[in-house]
């Protein structure tokens, strides 16, 4: 994906040490305290979200004149009224009602237009922990800092919001396809891991089953179009303001989170990718799959698993710091080696020419069957070192 600016921070990590800012939309109220260990379903901060109020052409239904519309209130302005209620009545004889379709808070600042505007009540929010640790910090009335050591694997992209679930693998190698008939009901509440492409059915019987999460290789543009239900390219606009997916404008619901952590097309998943949650297997894990791959807010999709038993004092926050050195186990974004993993051995002088005519700085990569590559330093990232741990 041309979008991607890499960063060099470990993309597979059997242990580091994540924060996880939770932040209310709108000031209110935080029930945690520093220190505080939460669980994913604790809720840790909550608030009322402000409701939009909506317009009705009330004169217009009566078939009575705009500037009259006042005279014929029988509610006073900023009353609360229940949906049937009576806020408008016109003549004696044979009188004409207009009954509040919603229950809310009733605004008559643009009755003399013809206008009357009812405001549904707020509604209330309550922000869950979504990652199980302690809490680091607190900023009164807004957010909540959550840290905790955890295993790490980071996707390319993927769609749906945040999910918490017990781990199960699907597949036994990085390369195998998940087919439908591998769920069953054992996989339902889970986040399920596969291996490489997966098929617009198998999203479909993942939903089907109640399925939290999926983890895979890759898909194809066909299997997202049929599964999302895209008509036409319109649906593929991103704008020039970032790189979102899935586009926000389309409005659809997406039932399931998925993480696909090499890209569109038929791709096995990186090998170490794949071992270190496969190495987790039952254990409970959290699941974001929103993606912004450009601007401030660059966030890639992301699974971490918390490591409740890991010595703190071992693990660090992943950040800039950790660039790409010589001996560091680095992963292969190029289109032809996707996925591959290799040993940093050297970073040769100069630049290399492209078949598209641009130079690039490059480095030696040996691969795990032995061969030396040279791979441009935009398409390497870097690995987290090896590590046994236990849960």
């Amino acid at each position: 994906m041309t979008v991607y600016y890499p960063t060099f921070e470990p993309t597979v990590s059997p242990l580091t040490l994540v924060t996880y800012v939770r932040e209310l939309p709108f000031a209110g109220e935080i029930l945690v305290r520093t220190g505080t260990r939460v669980e994913p379903d604790d809720v840790v901060a909550r608030t009322l979200l402000p409701s939009r109020g909506r317009r009705f052409p009330v004169a217009r239904s009566l078939a009575i004149a705009e500037a009259s519309l006042r005279q014929h209130l029988v509610v006073e302005d900023g009353a609360e009224v229940e949906a049937g209620d009576v806020l408008v009545r016109v003549g004696r004889s044979r009188q004409r009602l207009w009954r509040s379709p919603i229950a809310g808070s009733l605004s008559t600042t643009e009755a003399d237009y013809g206008y009357l505007i009812v405001t549904p009540p707020a509604q209330s929010f309550e922000l869950l922990a979504h990652l199980k640790g302690f809490v680091l910090s607190v900023e009164p009335y807004r957010s909540v800092q959550i840290q905790s050591p955890v295993s790490l694997v980071q996707g390319a992209f993927g769609f749906g919001g945040e999910q918490h679930g017990v781990l199960r693998a699907a597949v036994t190698g990085p390369a195998d396809e998940l087919l439908p008939e591998m769920l069953d009901e054992r996989s339902a509440f889970s986040i399920l891991i596969g291996g490489g492409p997966v098929s617009a059915t198998a999203l479909a019987r993942a939903v089907e089953l109640q399925v939290r999460g999926l983890i895979v290789g890759s898909v194809t543009e066909e299997v997202l179009r049929t599964f999302l239900g895209y008509q036409g390219d319109m649906d593929w606009e991103v704008g020039q303001a970032g790189w979102t997916f899935p586009p926000k404008r389309t409005g659809r619901p997406f039932p399931l989170t998925l993480m696909v952590t090499e890209g569109i097309g038929k791709w096995p998943m990186c090998s170490r990718a794949f071992e270190l949650l496969t190495s987790q297997d039952g254990a409970d894990a959290s699941l974001d799959g929103q993606t912004w791959l450009h601007g401030p807010a660059m966030h890639r999709p992301r699974v971490v698993i918390p490591m409740s038993r890991a010595d703190p004092t071992e693990a660090r926050e992943g950040d800039r710091a950790e660039l790409l050195t010589v001996g560091r186990e680095v992963r292969l974004l190029s289109a032809d080696r996707l996925g591959q993993v290799g040993i940093m051995i050297s970073f040769p002088r100069g630049t290399r020419p492209m078949a598209c005519g641009a130079r690039y700085h490059v480095a030696e990569v040996r691969l795990e069957d032995g061969h030396i590559v040279e791979v441009p330093i935009e398409n390497l990232e870097v690995m987290g070192p090896r590590k046994g741990l236990s849960r």
